[in-house]
């Protein structure tokens, strides 16, 4: 991808914080109101054309904002990342419930996605033996973009379809925390939603993960390091199982 100017950068991620808070599309006026860009509603306009022809922004035929495209967001989250952190009390939450529940595998799963889908405010999943469970649905209608039943139903679909869950775990698993964002995903009708999953160390099975559903615009800085944690805490509770 083509680089961008710092001033570029600036108002790309000034749309995406826009957009990440309530979907809607941003225009230059809107964001002149709110953020301290130092330039012009014209020069605001020309970046912004500038952006769209990077594919980092588009725009619908009923309106005159933009939004970031799946790509930009790939690139917010990269740039994020570098510098967040879990929350200290959801990361002792994390690791106490899962030393406490370490000898029951029903309790500690139940543990596991309760506390990954409160603190990311998505649908948790564990896939595991073939089998997927997983908690939080209602957490989709926070979201206004998802509040649609075809969409609802897309991700329980996707949730209760083991073999096609097996195949996506295969297809983009990777060492760290894998992330899917929007239409990467190529499944119809999953353009407004983003997964993120990791492998999960479980008693002797070597095909399980953790995982998130949610909308696109999921607090990345929350997810990736939830389940990283999870994973690892995880890994240093299986020590005495086996």
């Amino acid at each position: 991808m083509q680089s961008i100017t710092e001033r570029q950068k600036e108002i790309l991620m000034a749309i995406i914080r826009e957009f990440m808070k309530n979907a809607d599309e941003v225009g230059s006026l809107a964001l002149l109101e709110k953020y301290d860009l130092g330039v012009s509603s014209a020069t605001v306009r020309n970046e912004m054309a500038r952006l769209m022809d990077l594919g980092l922004l588009e725009k619908s035929h009923i309106s005159s904002g933009r939004y970031p495209t799946d790509l930009a967001l790939r690139m917010y989250v990269s740039n994020i990342l570098g510098s967040s952190s879990l929350n200290p009390m959801v990361t002792i939450e994390i690791r106490q419930g899962i030393f406490r529940d370490r000898f029951s595998k029903e309790t500690v799963i139940d543990s596991i996605l309760k506390i990954v889908s409160d603190e990311t405010e998505s649908v948790a999943f564990i896939f595991l033996d073939g089998i997927s469970r997983y908690w939080g649905i209602s957490e989709l209608f926070k979201y206004e973009e998802l509040r649609e039943w075809e969409k609802i139903q897309r991700v329980v679909n996707i949730l209760e379809d083991a073999n096609f869950l097996n195949n996506m775990m295969k297809k983009y698993s990777s060492s760290g925390v894998s992330l899917i964002i929007g239409e990467e995903s190529g499944i119809k009708g999953m353009d407004q939603c983003a997964m993120a999953f990791t492998q999960l160390p479980f008693w002797n099975t070597s095909n399980a993960h953790i995982g998130v559903i949610g909308s696109k615009r999921m607090d990345y800085a929350k997810c990736v390091p939830s389940l990283r944690e999870v994973q690892n805490s995880m890994r240093n509770a299986m020590s005495g199982w086996n």
